[in-house]
């Protein structure tokens, strides 16, 4: 069996976890898991683990650039299908793949240690879901738009629109007040002149 990176390197049996066995690349140290190891991996380990928050300093496998992020599909290594990208998500720049014909994973080097640093690791099942998915997409969308505002406006102005919103979202007469700005000019008939 060939690495799907590397594509000439063969993958050899190896261990990540006690009771989990994968096949290993010894040229770009990544892991290939089979489902049915992974699950039988997940029945042994038990109840999930909360989710911590990231380290503050930035960790080896978090300053490289990912290379999940690679432009070419890879083609599994069990069946030769291709694989799917999943980002993890969480404040990670990982993207696990996954053939979609027998369900096998790919880890690149330090993936899974990374994941195992955050208790993530014993959600991979769920990455791969609709739901985290979803999840994942729409935080991608709010930090994107975070930072177009930081970009246009300035983290000043930013902090002083929204200190101003807060403001009219709390006053008795916001709606007024919402469409005295929606106008731009003030209207003389709002205030009785």
């Amino acid at each position: 069996m060939q690495c799907p990176v590397c594509k000439t390197a063969s993958l050899h049996n190896d261990q990540l976890e006690s009771n989990l066995a994968t096949l290993s690349c010894t040229a770009c140290g990544g892991h290939w898991i089979k489902s049915y190891q992974y699950w039988r991996w997940r029945d042994a380990h038990g109840r999930d683990l909360p989710e911590l928050p990231p380290t503050p300093i930035l960790d080896e496998a978090s300053s490289v650039p990912n290379a999940g992020s690679a432009t070419a599909p890879r083609l599994c290594p069990d069946c030769g299908h291709f694989m799917r990208r999943y980002p993890v998500g969480h404040e990670t720049d990982i993207e696990l793949e996954r053939c979609g014909n027998c369900g096998g994973m790919w880890f690149d080097a330090s993936e899974w240690e990374s994941l195992r640093e955050r208790n993530l690791h014993d959600d991979v099942h769920k990455v791969f879901s609709e739901v985290w998915q979803t999840e994942v997409f729409r935080r991608q969308r709010a930090e994107a738009r975070e930072k177009l505002l930081h970009e246009m406006l300035g983290a000043e102005d930013l902090d002083k629109v929204r200190n101003i919103k807060s403001w009219l979202d709390k006053h008795p007469r916001r709606s007024e007040l919402y469409a005295l700005l929606h106008e731009g000019y003030p209207d003389h008939r709002l205030f009785g002149e």
